[in-house]
């Protein structure tokens, strides 16, 4: 009997693949298999890791996975990287009640996506570049002005992806950009800035999401008609429609004419134009080798806080961003834990290919995103200070988030679960757990290097 069921089971392996060399001899486990006793089924089982095979009213279980070949590791991917300058992490996709990013919705219910992902600062000229470089603004030289200057020892990762041998391109529709006067330019060979708004316009150059997106379209197709070999392409899109002021839009959805309602309507813009570039691209012979990440370089206040833009803060309504992660063949998901965009320049290069070095301060999210087990981790927001603002810096825990203002002096406490709007601050009330934060905030901090400021001497970082 045991000779008929050790035949059997050499019969099942063949059905299944298993090399000559893997199949059962005298009743002993293919190499490379395990074989273990368990109680007999009331038949035979086959799934697609392992055979369930009675023997004497037992059954043998022979596990087939070591007998495959190991899946392939992803291929390199093309990565198009959309900023939108000043989105809000309140989007319908994350329970906002107006339909203003239809489009978006669609695409985060078809991709990863992050729920409680955080800018690295809450400015353009703090977040884009850290964000870029794969650093926080206050580990990298720059000078000490309102607007960042980042100087040539910062490595962007349009410079490592140019030395791999890979196309790089920017556009851009903001003054801060400007090619040559903050070091944004660094690594990219193409590098192209487009009028966007202005103050006092309501004309159609103060509107850019259209010509963004044509302009785009050449771009991008360039970019792909002159690769060769194994060369890919990295195309950062910077869409500033929704930055102030806001703009009313013709044929739009009208929700009122107050500042949130104009913002609204911005967004549904853009919305518009950012999926007809993402549906043309889809559709070109290299889409199906297009991962796609669409974010915001920061939020956008609407008098919480008493406050209205961006910048000088760290509060949720300033950090909290939106993250949609698309890759070809990954399955959809939302990610619930704290991320930051530190993580994004790893994750770039990861998605492209090209090996990670030198100094990067973030992790990469190309597991997670590939379906892996996330991690808890600490975010870290950082806003250093310069001739405008002093410093603040803040780091976020679970539902715990802390914020240090000055010489860190000034401490703000707010549970986010309990109070997502961040009006309780828990470090007045003297919480047994703001111990616990500066002590984790001392770590962090510690582990943190520290740029080189050139210029003007900062309110709270002087020369």
């Amino acid at each position: 009997m045991r000779a008929f069921w050790s035949g059997l089971v050499v019969a099942a392996a063949f059905a299944v693949g298993v090399p000559l060399v893997h199949v059962l001899r005298s009743g002993e486990a293919p190499m490379g298999a395990s074989l273990a006793a368990e109680p007999a089924p009331q038949g035979l089982a086959h799934d697609r890791d392992d055979l369930a095979l009675p023997v004497e009213g037992r059954h043998l279980r022979v596990s087939l996975a070591a007998a495959r070949p190991a899946p392939a590791p992803p291929r390199p991917l093309h990565v198009l990287l959309i900023v939108v300058d000043s989105l809000r992490a309140d989007m319908p996709w994350t329970g906002y009640e107006r339909p203003i990013a239809p489009w978006l919705t669609a695409f985060a219910q078809r991709s990863v996506t992050y729920t409680r992902a955080y800018s690295i600062s809450s400015s353009t000229a703090r977040s884009v570049g850290p964000l870029l470089v794969g650093r926080y603004p206050s580990e990298m030289e720059r000078n000490g002005f309102f607007f960042s200057h980042w100087y040539p020892s910062n490595e962007f990762v349009s410079e490592r992806l140019s030395a791999a041998g890979h196309h790089t391109a920017a556009l851009l529709t903001h003054t801060y950009f400007t090619p040559g006067a903050t070091g944004m330019d660094q690594g990219f060979r193409d590098y192209v800035v487009i009028p966007g708004k202005r103050v006092a316009a309501a004309d159609e150059a103060s509107k850019p999401a259209r010509r963004t997106t044509e302009r785009a379209r050449e771009m991008i197709q360039a970019a792909a008609e002159g690769l060769t070999g194994k060369e890919r392409f990295f195309v950062y899109l910077h869409y500033i429609d929704p930055h102030a002021p806001y703009r009313s839009h013709r044929g739009r959805p009208t929700w009122g004419n107050g500042p949130r309602d104009l913002y609204d309507q911005e967004v549904h813009y853009t919305d518009e134009w950012i999926g007809n570039l993402v549906d043309w691209a889809r559709a070109q012979p290299w889409g199906e080798s297009l991962a796609v990440i669409v974010t915001a370089d920061h939020g956008e206040a609407m008098g919480e806080h008493g406050r209205y833009k961006h910048g000088y803060e760290l509060y949720e309504e300033f950090t909290r961003v939106p993250l949609i992660v698309n890759v070809p063949a990954v399955a959809a998901r939302r990610i619930d834990l704290p991320r930051s965009h530190i993580d994004l320049a790893p994750t770039v290069l990861e998605l492209m290919g090209v090996e990670r070095s030198g100094d990067l301060s973030g992790v990469s999210l190309v597991p997670e995103i590939r379906g892996g087990t996330p991690e808890r981790r600490t975010v870290v927001l950082d806003l250093p200070g310069d001739d405008l603002q002093e410093q603040r810096r803040a780091i976020v825990e679970d539902n715990l988030k802390l914020i240090l203002s000055g010489k860190d002096e000034r401490a703000a406490l707010f549970d986010l679960e309990a109070d997502p709007g961040e009006r309780n601050n828990l470090a007045a009330a003297g919480d047994p757990r703001l111990e616990h934060m500066r002590a984790l905030y001392a770590r962090v901090s510690g582990g943190m290097a520290s740029g080189e400021v050139r210029g003007p001497a900062t309110r709270t970082n002087p020369r």
